[in-house]
């Protein structure tokens, strides 16, 4: 086994970006400022393309990322840990129109509006934000099928609790929430996904934190996976997701530590024929592990360079194929995050990564990774977000290792009103398999507005197209998606 080491340069890193189209949050860029230690990217070296979703179509329009264009789910954002401004008095909302009056380093979406942001339930050193989500969805391609297209409307109610502390120093937050979806037709493909978790950070000294956090999701696989086993229903799954990290700065020097563990446990299915489709082959523990070291050059000037290590450990030695998909990998990235004074951030890297696979079957997998991210704010009004990455994903596809994922999304959210947001995004993904001839080229748009009433309730609309080309002909699909929600909160 080798150790290979990559050069690039990487630019500072997207701000409060949200998942339009996600399950679990991999392969996005992590937001950090300046005076922190570098950006780091949640790695994602063969992981698998499942990700859990928190909803099916959610209502926040916020600013998506690239990784997740291919699934149907338009999901939640990680909210600032600071939560949202309180404020007791009502304001009419108005127009913006003073562009030099705005913040420039503030993006449309991190933008405080003390008018209709929540006002949470005040606990003693905590903010409680209670809400609920009922949306109205159109899919006109449910089973993301090439010809015989079926669509049906399906509602969704997703109810969430969050739990943020309001503390001066240390941090610690408590969300649970579920999705229940619910088709007019076909029945069974309805879903019920639910999570909890909660994540904290303990302040040891100014330039000395130490963060950890915990998730379980039970969640569905989306129909437009790669992997989906096309039963009676759709496969749905568990994940149990652990992290912890050191961050400590000293000097200019910042070293940073972080170990993941993500335990996969998949239910099985039932087929057209009746017969069972075990799944049991999938479920997995994977684990990924890097180090982190960053140098101030200038401030707001920050380069880097972050080693990582990843293992894939199958519970089943062989698959229902008879191949041993347990792998270990390493990856190593160099990069440069800058901050032009909050109006350009930016995070651009470039690496080498290699995947040594069980399977005698299968060669090691290996060559260049990279990503990047670009937050501009052209006016006070106006917010472009750019993201590219090429990583390694798992696969059950038989006779494939893995493939590579390169990928790039261009998003833009425009404040018409203070309290009208309207927002525009465009996508494209390259899925290309090791060790078989598949080759996937994925495009997605879209546009939507988020009308925010007032403290309690915001209305949502979105329009979303989605296009696979597949070097295999019956993985081809076109689906067009409407939704329209109301979100009511405290």
């Amino acid at each position: 086994m080798a150790l290979t080491i990559g050069v690039g340069i990487s630019l500072h890193a997207i701000a409060a970006s949200d998942d339009l189209m996600s399950n679990e949050p991999t392969r996005t860029i992590t937001p950090a400022k300046s005076s922190d230690a570098a950006p780091t990217t949640e790695e994602n070296s063969a992981q698998d393309d499942t990700r859990p979703q928190k909803s099916m179509l959610s209502a926040d329009s916020s600013t998506p990322t690239l990784s997740d264009v291919a699934p149907v789910q338009i999901a939640d954002a990680a909210s600032d840990a600071s939560g949202p401004v309180v404020s007791s008095d009502y304001q009419q909302p108005t127009f913006s129109t003073a562009y030099e009056e705005l913040p420039r380093d503030q993006t449309v979406r991190e933008r405080p509006r003390p008018e209709v942001d929540a006002l949470g339930v005040h606990l003693g050193g905590f903010y409680a934000y209670p809400s609920v989500r009922t949306s109205e969805i159109y899919d006109d391609n449910i089973f993301v099928t090439p010809s015989d297209k079926r669509g049906d409307f399906i509602t969704e109610i997703a109810p969430e609790l969050s739990l943020e502390s309001n503390w001066n120093n240390h941090a610690l937050n408590f969300d649970a929430g579920a999705a229940a979806g619910y088709y007019a037709s076909h029945t069974g493909e309805d879903y019920v996904d639910y999570h909890f978790g909660t994540d904290g950070r303990l302040d040891l000294t100014r330039d000395d934190q130490l963060s950890a956090a915990f998730t379980y999701r039970h969640a569905h696989e989306d129909r437009s996976s790669p992997d989906d086993v096309q039963g009676k229903t759709p496969t749905e799954y568990d994940l149990y997701h652990g992290e912890i990290g050191d961050q400590n700065r000293f000097g200019r020097f910042t070293l940073k530590l972080d170990s993941q563990l993500n335990r996969y446990k998949y239910f099985d299915d039932e087929a057209e024929n009746g017969t069972t489709i075990d799944n049991n082959d999938r479920d997995r523990l994977s684990s990924l592990h890097s180090v982190t070291l960053s140098y101030e050059i200038v401030p707001d000037y920050d380069a880097y360079v972050r080693a990582s290590y990843n293992r894939q450990d199958y519970d089943s030695q062989q698959d229902d194929q008879g191949f041993d998909r347990s792998s270990q990998g390493f990856e190593t990235v160099v990069g440069l995050a800058i901050d032009l004074g909050g109006v350009t951030r930016a995070d651009i890297f470039a690496g080498y990564l290699t995947q040594f696979y069980q399977d005698s079957e299968f060669d090691t997998v290996s060559g260049p990774s990279f990503g990047g991210s670009l937050v501009w704010n052209p006016t006070g009004l106006t917010t472009v977000t750019a993201t590219v990455s090429r990583t390694l994903q798992e696969t059950t596809q038989v006779g494939a290792a893995g493939y590579f994922s390169t990928d790039a999304l261009v998003n833009i959210d425009h404040e018409l009103l203070r309290n009208l947001l309207l927002n525009a995004f465009g996508g494209f993904i390259n899925n290309n398999y090791e060790g078989i001839s598949r080759n996937d080229d994925i495009w997605t748009g879209g546009v939507g507005a988020e009308y925010l009433m007032n403290h309690y309730a915001s209305i949502d609309l979105k329009y979303r197209y989605d296009t696979r080309d597949s070097s295999e002909s019956d993985e081809n699909y076109e689906r067009n998606l409407i939704l329209l929600s109301l979100d009511l909160k405290l």
